[in-house]
């Protein structure tokens, strides 16, 4: 029977590719109805490099966040994440639909791509088949899918597989082997530009060689290797010459026990993931004690130094299952990560153990284990098991429909969650009105923050802003601004704090005094449209048209859209007494 399937999928393979393409379609399709969540929305909504058409370059010359201001520092150069959202944007705008649509498709054809490597591994169609259908159902994988702010996950995956592919195909090559492994290093350099998981794609080789020696020497290995390290080098100038640094962690190649302990954690965590795919979230937290407490660790530990033990007698269960470790790797450093066993971060690693199931069951043991009855019952078990991961998938694809749905499962998944509980309390807050309420789950957020792992500044000033606004709703004025000084002294340069300030002094008509936060606000978030807007309305008030006109006019410059800024900045040049040019801007407005 297996041998039946296997000629028909190895006599049809765009009978397989589409297969698998439908298969993954129908299953995350409810991703379609889906609409902008978490990150997303200031990512997309409210990224003026997005909706200024203008402001293209500016994605590669930043960091993910650098739309913010200048303030803004963090450790990922992802530009062809936000020029793919830019294109996105170009078509139907901040539409949804097609940022979801794009993002299924994506994985789709992915989802393909790894069955073409599995072919080119595995020792039948079959057997790829199944490995690639097994890895586009695993649930792990549903927040790549369901969330547009993973598209790094799948743009790194698809070209790290597609580099990958060139390489094994390079390898086998008689002729022009130099060649070949310069277009696989092409067709892997974009991944390093998506996301930093890349990095392990030259190590991956040395591995790959360690199980498959092949026929060329080792002198034209090293050769080989240096186009791939060559391309890694290239990137990391352009890295540094963009973020000024390669990483923001301090004494990135120094070890410690507490690293190396923290990394068997995390490796033990994504362990226990692969194998029992349960309470996933957005938000889980990592407690180091607790981790090492568990068995996962030293389970990951010895399967990954058994892998070693099959380099002669099963060299390619042996590789696959090192593939997890190593593409997994710059996911251990808990220096480097906010939310370090992120389901997202599982995408590229999981392809390995997915096609060792698949081997295992479909022909390791059918070889191994000579009994009639043995096929039909390993089939069946497959069968069942995909069955359950696909009534998974479709569930937890509703959990991202919208901001609502995915905070209150993120809070009942990850109870010890600081980001749960934070966003736990702006549903309090903004939904029901519950301000006390709000105000507990914020300070439980900051005391979860501060016993975690690796706490982290950005949380603790996120809820210090949030507690200030409920004591300003509750006319605890004094009380919200030390609240929101305490934000600043957790992030000195955290430009919603000043901006918070600035609006507690506003509707008391203390305009001079709003003037200096909201200027402090704009020189750390130039591209913040409100902020502008409030202080352009400060100058106004306190007699200073020319400069409230210019922040108006600045505002505009970013969203071209903002047409109260446009009628602002008139009323403020009438103000001026410069009706000539009031009269230019009110004109822009018809010709949009």
């Amino acid at each position: 029977m297996l041998e039946q399937w296997n000629r028909l999928l190895q006599n049809h393979p765009r009978l397989a590719g589409g297969l698998l393409f439908l298969t993954t379609y129908v299953v995350f399709c409810g991703t379609l109805s889906n609409l902008f969540v978490h990150d997303d929305i200031p990512q997309v909504l409210e990224n003026p490099f997005l909706r200024n058409p203008g402001l293209w370059a500016r994605i590669f010359t930043g960091s993910v966040w650098s739309f913010r201001g200048p303030a803004q520092h963090d450790n990922m150069y992802r530009p062809l994440q936000f020029i793919t959202y830019w294109a996105l944007y170009r078509l139907k705008g901040p539409n949804p639909v097609v940022f979801h649509l794009f993002l299924l498709l994506f994985y789709a054809v992915l989802v393909w791509l790894v069955f073409r490597l599995a072919y080119k591994l595995l020792p039948n169609s079959l057997v790829a088949f199944v490995g690639a259908l097994l890895w586009a159902l695993h649930p792990l994988h549903v927040e790549t899918a369901a969330w547009i702010s993973a598209l790094p996950d799948l743009g790194s995956a698809f070209f790290y597989l597609l580099g990958f592919l060139l390489f094994v195909r390079a390898e086998r090559m008689v002729d022009r082997p130099v060649g070949c492994h310069i277009l696989a290093a092409a067709g892997f350099f974009p991944a390093l530009f998506f996301k930093e998981m890349a990095l392990s794609f030259p190590l991956l080789i040395l591995v790959y060689w360690l199980f498959f020696p092949g026929k060329h020497s080792w002198k034209s290995k090293v050769l080989h290797w240096m186009i791939y390290a060559g391309a890694v080098a290239v990137y990391s100038a352009i890295r540094i010459a963009v973020l000024g640094r390669f990483s923001e962690a301090p004494h990135l190649l120094q070890a410690s026990w507490r690293i190396g302990a923290a990394a068997a954690g995390l490796l033990g965590q994504h362990a226990k993931l692969l194998f029992w795919p349960a309470h996933l979230s957005l938000f889980r937290s990592f407690n180091l004690v607790t981790s090492l407490h568990s068995p996962w660790p030293a389970i990951s530990l010895l399967t990954l130094v058994a892998a070693l033990f099959l380099r002669k007698r099963e060299p390619m269960l042996g590789f696959l299952v090192i593939w997890w470790g190593v593409t997994l790797l710059p996911c251990l450093d808990a220096r480097q990560v906010n939310l370090p066993v992120a389901d997202r971060f599982s995408l590229l690693p999981t392809v390995g153990p997915c096609l060792v199931l698949a081997c295992f069951a479909l022909d390791w043991l059918p070889r191994h284990v000579a009994r009639p009855e043995t096929t039909p019952v390993l089939v069946l078990a497959l069968v069942v098991l995909m069955a359950l991961w696909i009534v998974q998938d479709v569930r937890t694809v509703r959990h991202w429909h919208d901001n609502v749905s995915l905070w209150d499962q993120a809070y009942l998944a990850a109870p010890d969650s600081a980001v749960a509980h934070m966003l736990r309390g702006a549903l309090l807050q903004r939904r029901d009105g519950k301000l006390d309420a709000a105000a507990q789950e914020y300070q439980l957020a900051l005391k979860l923050n501060r016993a975690s792992e690796r706490p982290l500044p950005g949380i603790a000033a996120e809820c210090y802003v949030l507690l200030g606004q409920v004591a300003n709703l509750q006319g605890r004025m004094q009380e919200g601004v030390s609240d929101y000084n305490q934000a600043l002294r957790a992030v000195p340069g955290y430009s919603l704090a000043y901006k918070a300030l600035g609006i507690v002094y506003f509707p008391r008509g203390n305009y001079a005094q709003a003037k200096v936060y909201f200027e402090k606000a704009v020189e750390l978030a130039p591209q913040e449209l409100e902020s502008r807007f409030y202080l352009g309305t400060c100058y106004l008030r306190l007699g200073e048209p020319r400069l409230a006109a210019a922040q108006f006019r600045a505002a505009r410059e970013v969203d071209s859209t903002y047409i109260e800024a446009y009628e602002a900045e008139a009323r403020a040049l009438e103000a001026a007494a410069d009706k000539a040019e009031a009269a230019r801007v009110r004109a822009l407005v018809k010709k949009r």
